[in-house]
Formats: C-alpha cells, structure tokens, sequence
C-alpha cells in the first residue's frame, strides 16, 4: 500500500509542523510506502511569488475600480492602502522573490541591499519597523525588515484578495466556531485564495503521485478549509482520471478536540474517516481493511456507513485480533514510546526565518528552524482545571524511549544539519529531561555534535537550581510554562500545583542558570475577581520588572468541553459555574458560561499593558515589591540547597587541574562561567578529589560523589566552593 500524508495550509513558517513526519515513520515501520508534504509552506510560497502577487494586484485594481466607482459611502482607509499597494507594484514584484529567498537562508548579501535602498516598496508594517529605528537599519537587522515587507504583501493579499487570509492561518474563526457545518462549506465554496492559488498546486500534486490513501493532518481551525480543498481536489482529480477515488482519513489536533463528537455527517462528503488522539492504532485499524481485516467499529476512528449513521470507535470498540483483545491499544503505546520522525521528505530550505519580534524569547518561535519532537505524550500534571485533561492523549501520559528519540534526531540532522530541537506538546517531564541531557553531554563527550533544545515546562518544585545549571550547560536554552493566574488565589483555583513563591523560586533557579523564560497568562476565568486580574497583572509586571520572565502573552480563558472544570461541573461538584451549551452538530469544543462577558473590559488593557512591559516601559512604578521580597526567601532556600550533598552528582565545570605546592598543599584550579576557581587541598585529599572530579565531569556520576566526600569531608569551606562553582546534585 502506498500513502501520501499531506499537512494543509496554513501552519508555521519556521520549519515543518511534525505530525505527518511522526505518521510516515510509523506506516514506514509496518511496510507502507509513504510520502510526506507540506502544503502550507509551498502554498505561502506560491502565494509570495511574482506570478502569487501579480494576482493579488489584479484583484486590488478590480476592487478599487469597484470602490471609487460605486455610489454607497467609500472606506477611505481601504481606498488609500489599496492606492498605496498599487503604486508600488513594480517594486514589489521584483522585491518578493528576493525577500522571500533571503528569508528563506539564500543570498545573504542581499541584507546590505535591504539597509541601503531607499527605493524598496513601503507599507504601513515596513514604515513602522523603519519610524522606531529612526529610518537606520543595519544589515543585522534586515530580516526584521524582511519580514515587516513581507507582511504588508500579506496585507494586500488580504485587502484585495482574500480577507479570511493571514500570515499563519486561514479561516481559522470560521472553524473555531462552526457549531455546523454549513457554513464551512460556505466558506470554501467562496474562497478566493484557495480556489486561486492552491487549487493549481492540488492538481500538480496528483498529477505526480501515486497512493492509495490520503492522510491529511488538521492541527488547528485554520488548517480547516485548506484540508477540504485537498481532499476535494482529489476525490475530483482522482474519480474523474481512474474512477476512484483513493481513501481519505482526516486527524490532527482539531479532530481530535473539536470533532470528537460530531453529528454532521457532512464532513465526510470529503473523507471517509476520521482519526483519533495519537493516529497510530487508528491508522493501523485502516490500513488493516486493505488486507481484509474485518469491517466493524474501528478503533479511535469515526466514519459514515452505509445507512448514512456515524459510527464510532471512540467508545466500546471492537479491538480483537488475532493477538487478543487490546491489540491496537498495545501497537499505540509502542509507537507512542518509540516511533520518531526523521523528516526525509521535509525541505527546511523552503522554510522562512522571519523576525516578528525583538524579543529573544518570543524569536524562538519563528525565526530559526527546529527539528520537533516529544519527550512525552500527554501530561504529568494532568491536574489543571482549564485543561482538556478529560482528552485521552492529554492524561494518558507516556515518556517515550530515549533511545528511540536520539536514533529519529541522529538522522535528521544528519541529514538537514540542524542539532537545534524543540520539544513539544505537553510539559517536559524532568526525569526524561534529566535522561535526555546526561545523553547530550555524552554525545560531545564522544565526538559527536551535542543538541541545543527548549520547550514547554511546569513551573513545579522538581526545577531545582542544580537541575537547572545541569540543564543549561547540557544545552537547555529556554522555556515556556504556564502560570495562568499569577495570585495565590488564582493558583490555586486552577489547581496549577505550585504558590507564588514556588513560582518565584523556580524562575530565580532558572534565571540563575541563564534560561529565557516565557510565561502564559489567562484572565477570565470563572469566578475570578475583577481585582484578581488587576492583582494578577501588577505580579506580572514585577516578574518583568525583576527580570524573572523574558516574554508573556495574555490568553482570554475559554471554557471547553473536555476540561476538567466541565467534569466536576457535570458531577455536582462546581454548581456555581453555568455553561450555555448552544445548539451544535459540528465543532463543539468551546463553551460559552454566565458571566464572562464581564471580563471584556480587560481584552485591550492586558494586552497593551504587556506589550509595554516586554518593551521595558512601566516596570519602575512604585507599587510595593512583593516579588523582590520573594525572590530574597528564594535566594534563601536555594542557598540552603547548596549545602546538600547527597543525590546523584554532576560536574558541570571545567575539569580540574592538579599542582603541588611548596607548603605542601595542593592545588585543584578549574573555570568556571568564565572565572577562574581554586581549592587548596593535602596532596592525599587533592588527588582523590582530583579523581572524583574528573569522573563527575566526564561520567553520569555514579558512585563518585561518595570519593569526593572522603576526600574533603561535608562541610566547610571546600565544600562551599566546589557547590558555588561546578558542582551540582540532580
């Protein structure tokens, strides 16, 4: 059997979402020829090319005509950017493709072009990045420019051809909230931009493949409409060439939330199924009918039958084989644990590296490409009230094989060149964190070229300073967690599992080992105070203030059906929330409660307010310091925490070097973060120390730490120096 699996528009711009790169590993394990694309970064492609924006510009000089010619009062604002875009056409023809290739890694030279020229076509977004440096940019700062260009082209796309259009989605507040689906339908039966531009790069794709079943990942709503157009376009494509049509499956993300309790049958006039949570055990329920497996509820997978019902696999599947009952459930852990990506079909040349942001935290996001893995699936917590932790693939949490994940990254960046990783879904669970790093500094230890990582992290107790500094020197460059409600009483509402000074002490422990520090944020949640959100606020702004987080963003609380909050709604437990559960036949994950139209007051406010702070404006008002007093007892506690010396040990210092002194004493001197230490020592005590030291730093550690203790005892003052400049406890 043969696939394609297809990634629809519109996802990132930085490198490949990885979940159709996760499903052809897994089909390739059990014999399926497979091919892997990216439509969305082909379709940006298409779109920012001379021939894509030579489109857009004909449909500006047909709107304008329309709009200066029609008798109804004009919207000027339009009419003057419509009139702008125009008369720089030439220039941005000939300026797209240059910018795009310079963005995309090529001709770097052109940089010293990009800060020169004053001739380049300006728009509302470019003469904004050019008023806040003064009219001066530099070459280093021409991929800044780059990218404001590239957005205001993205704005005419938008202005004159197709307004559902943006940088990295579409359509996406048509599906978050189609409680039906008609008018998603809608929406694609008049869609510009997909009818235009993706339909040409459809017909391509078929006329050179060869499979028997389409997979097409749907991450997000705004992959939505490109999804149908794809499978559309081949059922058409494919049952007017050969007669039939290959099998369309439909997963992802937005499948696996919004749809999982669909009524609608209409969504499979495009696919004839729909698969759940990890893909893996559905698919394999699939692929298994194409070698006569029986025809019955397929497991996690949802389809239309004959009489036109919706038959589920969700819930009571039949999952028997010839192995058993629970067969399929035991293949999905196995591949959860050990199926990794080697991204053989990605082109990270075609990738952008946009600068949308100054800020070095917020830049990780975009303008560097990532090879993108997991250390887990689901979450360790799976406690928080907001969550979907009533979803399968959210509290069913499964460390994957450390194993099997270097084998997945060795060969993609040997083949792609990038030791950059950025682990993602849910939070980094610190023992396979902790596994992953001592592994890392193997790897440079025995030649090879070690990982630099990030990715998404609890802000619990288990960061501890010397984790944290054991991290970081094994290639940890930053994280993003949730604090949510930044008050004692919004923490512990949201059920987060750590107090605002736990808070405080682990970011101080992080900050100390020179990690950046993202932080989300919500307001509006159920019964929070408007003086909460207002408290929240203000402890936001001192974290920013103290240096304690690097960036933040602000999420408007969204109550959802799989939450856990809903749960203990639905068993009496939370009678004073009301959810207004509309009519639905489609999506139906988000739900409206009595109340939150309070909460509306704070949308610009929050927003604004944090687009100062990251900025460095507003942080000295003198409102009491309650986070510097925090991170005073932080201080505290972690220095008490140096006094320990029990545990797994790490040396993450220079090694020591040993010399004999005329008084008979030794000398151990290593560096240190770029100073010079020093311990003076008996000769017997240096040289087993000496030892102990060498294996901490060139080992895991085991068992050495015991030889240092004899060597220079539990307390004093060698002790002191050796846990303030090296060693550390894991």
């Amino acid at each position: 059997m043969k696939a394609l699996l297809v990634q629809p528009p519109f996802t990132q711009l930085n490198a490949p979402y990885p979940a159709i790169h996760y499903l052809a590993a897994f089909l390739r394990s059990r014999g399926v020829e497979v091919r892997a694309v990216d439509h969305s970064i082909a379709l940006y492609r298409a779109i920012f090319s001379r021939e894509g924006l030579q489109s857009a510009f004909e449909a500006a000089r047909k709107k304008l005509a329309a709009m200066t010619t029609a008798d109804e009062e004009n919207d000027e604002a339009t009419i003057s950017q419509l009139e702008r875009y125009l008369s720089y056409e030439e220039l941005y023809l000939e300026w797209v493709e240059p910018i795009v290739a310079f963005l995309s890694g090529k001709d770097p030279a052109f940089a010293h072009r990009l800060s020169r020229s004053a001739e380049m076509p300006v728009g509302m977004r470019a003469e904004a990045y050019l008023e806040a440096r003064g009219g001066v940019v530099e070459p280093n700062d021409a991929r800044g420019l780059a990218t404001a260009l590239l957005e205001d082209m993205g704005d005419l796309v938008s202005y004159a051809l197709d307004p559902s259009f943006a940088t990295v989605r579409y359509g996406e507040r048509i599906a978050s909230s189609a409680s039906s689906f008609a008018p998603v339908r809608a929406a694609l039966d008049h869609s510009p931009l997909l009818e235009g531009a993706y339909a040409p790069l459809l017909a391509a794709e078929w006329e050179r493949a060869s499979f028997d079943h389409l997979l097409v990942s749907i991450p997000f709503p705004g992959c939505l409409l490109g999804a149908l157009a794809c499978a559309r376009s081949c059922r058409d494509f494919f049952g007017r060439t050969r007669g039939v049509a290959p099998r369309i499956v439909f997963g992802g993300g937005y499948v696996s939330t919004e749809l999982r309790n669909v009524r609608d049958g209409g969504i499979f006039d495009f696919c004839d199924y729909l698969s759940f949570d990890s893909g893996f055990g559905s698919l394999a329920a699939i692929f298994d009918l194409g070698k006569g497996g029986p025809f019955e509820p397929l497991y996690k997978t949802m389809y239309r039958g004959a009489d036109g019902a919706l038959v589920s696999g969700l819930e009571g599947a039949s999952n028997k084989d010839a192995s058993g009952e629970g067969a399929l459930r035991r293949l999905e852990d196995e591949a959860i644990a050990s199926i990794e990506p080697d991204y053989a079909d990605a082109d990270f040349g075609s990738y952008l590296q946009v600068v949308d942001s100054d800020n070095p935290m917020h830049r990780l996001w975009s303008d560097s490409p990532w090879l993108k893995y997991r250390l887990a699936q689901g979450c360790y917590w799976h406690r928080c009230e907001f969550c979907d932790t009533e979803l399968e693939y959210v509290a069913r949490f499964a460390p994957v094989k450390l194993e099997s994940l270097l084998a997945g990254a060795d060969a993609a960046s040997g083949r792609t060149g990038l030791y950059g990783l950025h682990f993602v879904d849910e939070a980094m669970p610190m023992a396979a964190l902790l596994a992953f790093a001592g592994a890392n500094r193997e790897r440079a230890r025995s030649g090879a070229r070690p990982y630099h990582y990030w990715g998404n992290v609890r802000f619990d107790a288990s960061w501890t300073a010397d984790r944290c500094a054991f991290l970081a020197a094994s290639g940890l460059v930053a994280v993003s967690g949730g604090i949510e409600i930044a008050t004692e009483a919004g923490l512990a509402m949201t059920d987060k599992g750590f107090d605002l000074a736990g808070l405080v002490r682990t970011l101080v422990a992080m900050k100390s080992a020179g990690l950046l520090v993202h932080a989300y944020l919500i307001y509006g949640f159920p019964g929070q105070s408007r003086q909460d959100i207002v408290d929240s606020a203000e402890v936001c702004r001192q974290l920013f203030a103290t240096g304690l987080i690097d960036s933040a963003f602000w999420h408007r609380f969204v109550l959802t059906r799989h939450s856990r909050m809903r749960a203990e709604y639905l068993a009496g437990r939370r009678p004073a929330l009301e959810p207004i559960d509309r009519p639905w036949d489609f999506a139906n994950n988000d739900l409206r409660f009595r109340g939150e139209k309070a909460y509306d007051e704070f949308d610009g406010p929050l927003a604004s307010s944090l687009e100062a702070w990251m900025a460095g404006e507003g942080l000295d008002s003198p409102e009491p310091a309650r986070i510097e007093k925090l991170i005073e007892l932080a201080e505290g506690s972690l220095s008490e925490e140096k006094k320990n010396l029990s545990g797994r040990a790490a040396w993450i210092a220079g090694l020591p070097l040993l010399r004999e002194k005329s008084t008979g004493l030794c000398r151990l001197a290593w560096t240190y973060r770029g100073e010079a230490r020093e311990l003076r020592l008996p000769r017997a005590q240096a040289e087993m120390a000496h030892e102990a030291l060498i294996r901490l730093g060139t080992t895991t550690g085991q068992g050495a730490i015991e030889t240092l203790e004899a060597a220079i005892g539990s307390q004093g003052e060698a002790i002191d120096i050796l846990r303030e400049s090296g060693l550390v406890l894991l």
